[in-house]
């Protein structure tokens, strides 16, 4: 982890680079949102060229050397996510390209006598873009789990809830030694982490429900490259021969249609992760890492 003397403390160009990282990343956004997720190749690699060219443009060697490095470390992680069918290829490049754009902030925009962060500012918008990201997935589930709740379509038994019973005890610990700690905690910070609590219990009591609501089965003749499949869903058979994975590739449509495989079950109803990565940069770029507002060491 970086240390905050590590970090340089001014990014030439910083001002352009701020303009480019939320210009690219809200077009991709409203690519994802208005065209179906569909973000055109061009506009990603063009974000990564800009962001690659504007540490060469603005050479600084402590900047310019930690955003190449962050490019290429977050692209890795983000890439073994999308390859998981976790991330949308285009997600891949947006982080990416973030972190060399913005490799730190050193002022945030209205809050200029802000905290600095110890570490990388991409993980400053990583943070309310999760809060942004939860929320939203909230407000879309609940309603629908109440109601299948309401229609008896939701059964509880001992394999469902021996999860959520560890993740509630384990969360009571952290809590107890957290606020045993000899620091000044602000109740927002509690409030915020019982907030993310809540929601992974509901995620976890309510995984299945939720992962078939956004799973349709799809004509093999309609599958398209990138289409996240629900392997566990489909024949394990099937899946074993054919060495499927859940991200899609040109071969493994060809391999379904020669297998005589009709309908294949494909997450559609994923939810958009470029929206939350704007309100996620756009906040942090204008307060500063949120977190750290919260604890007072």
């Amino acid at each position: 982890m970086f240390g905050i003397m590590d970090l340089p403390s001014s990014v030439p160009g910083i001002e352009i680079r701020i303009f480019l990282a939320v210009a690219f990343t809200a077009v991709a956004a409203y690519f994802d949102v208005f065209k179906k997720k569909w973000v055109p190749n061009a506009l990603v690699y063009g974000f990564a060229a800009a962001a690659l060219l504007s540490n060469i443009v603005f050479f600084d060697w402590e900047a310019s050397l930690l955003g190449f490095a962050l490019f290429a470390v977050v692209f890795g992680i983000a890439y073994l996510l999308y390859k998981a069918g976790q991330l949308g290829g285009a997600d891949v490049y947006a982080l990416a390209s973030i972190s060399a754009l913005l490799p730190v902030l050193p002022k945030p925009i209205l809050v200029p006598d802000a905290p600095a962060a110890p570490y990388p500012f991409i993980l400053s918008v990583i943070a309310p873009t999760g809060i942004f990201f939860i929320a939203h997935m909230l407000l879309r589930f609940v309603p629908f789990v109440a109601s299948s709740i309401a229609k008896g379509k939701v059964h509880f038994n001992s394999t469902r809830l021996i999860g959520p019973i560890l993740l509630t005890a384990a969360f009571c610990f952290f809590m107890f030694n957290l606020i045993s700690l000899p620091v000044s905690i602000s109740p927002v910070y509690l409030w915020l982490l019982s907030f993310l609590f809540v929601a992974l219990l509901f995620f976890s009591l309510f995984r299945e429900e939720i992962k078939d609501s956004m799973v349709e089965f799809v004509p093999a003749s309609a599958l398209q490259e990138e289409d996240v499949i629900a392997l566990e869903r489909m024949d394990h058979a099937v899946v074993k021969r054919l060495a499927l994975q859940p991200l899609l590739s040109k071969k493994s449509i060809e391999l379904l249609k020669k297998a005589g495989v009709k309908k294949v079950p494909v997450y559609t109803g994923m939810p958009f992760f470029l929206p939350h990565l704007l309100l996620g940069l756009l906040v942090a770029i204008a307060f500063g890492d949120i977190l750290l507002y919260f604890i007072k060491l």
